[in-house]
């Protein structure tokens, strides 16, 4: 089933969340919290796999919320909001960076504000809680690496927007480049520069989405030409960038 199928969204007629005892009555309540609970502490742990299994579980009763407004797209992204807040605070617990938690809950935002159709907030909804997800267990495993590899991945991760030499890193880590790109391999199993197109590759993606053409993103993130650019994206996805923001389209 298409993961965007797994989120189901009940509202309360408005006659019955203004009242408990309306609720009792109509046996209609808000989803239990243990149970919101139980969705984000799997982002909490970067746990996909048990994220999906909760998602599923509300298909059939489906996510029960409050009547917050009479314009259903409205209600929606209130929704989405109130989601995408919890989430990253419960990110930020499972060991996310703050600023990069705040900055895609900002994001999130700021595409919810576009959206007009209920189903599209919902899937987008879906995508992105499970894109934070990712990010905890990714976050989770750089931990496991020795200071001098999450100070080099930090460094790369700050100054993806230029050319980052192997030398330059070396330098800012305090140890000698081949040293450095031999403990990168053997922990991270990766080649350090290869790591590095990885990064602004994955950088591009959201630069594509974003409304950057080829062009700029190429000259933006340092690549040598256009054409590596995009020979580089479709070596990595298998699709060119203009095949990708299509898609995404």
């Amino acid at each position: 089933m298409n993961v965007y199928e797994l989120l189901s969204l009940k509202i309360m007629p408005e006659e019955i969340s203004k009242s408990l005892y309306e609720q009792r009555e109509a046996g209609t309540f808000h989803t239990p919290y243990k149970d919101e609970v139980r969705l984000y502490s799997c982002i909490k742990q970067g746990n996909l796999h048990a994220l999906i299994e909760h998602l599923k579980t509300f298909m059939g009763s489906g996510i029960v919320v409050g009547n917050m407004s009479s314009d259903s797209s409205r209600q929606h992204k209130y929704m989405a909001v109130s989601c995408i807040t919890l989430a990253a605070r419960y990110a930020i617990q499972g060991g996310l960076n703050e600023a990069d938690a705040y900055n895609f809950s900002d994001d999130f935002i700021r595409t919810i504000d576009t959206l007009d159709s209920p189903v599209h907030i919902l899937e987008y909804v879906a995508e992105k809680i499970i894109e934070l997800t990712n990010l905890v267990a990714s976050n989770a495993q750089k931990l496991k690496y020795s200071p001098h590899i999450r100070k080099c991945m930090q460094y790369i991760n700050k100054n993806l927007h230029r050319k980052i030499s192997v030398g330059e890193l070396a330098q800012e880590c305090g140890l000698s480049e081949d040293y450095l790109s031999h403990i990168f391999k053997k922990e991270v199993g990766e080649n350090l520069s290869s790591y590095i197109v990885t990064q602004k590759l994955e950088l591009s993606k959201t630069m594509l989405f974003e409304g950057f053409d080829s062009s700029k993103i190429c000259c933006t993130l340092g690549f040598c030409s256009q054409s590596h650019f995009i020979s580089s994206f479709k070596k990595a996805y298998g699709i060119t960038p203009g095949e990708y923001i299509s898609l995404y389209k």
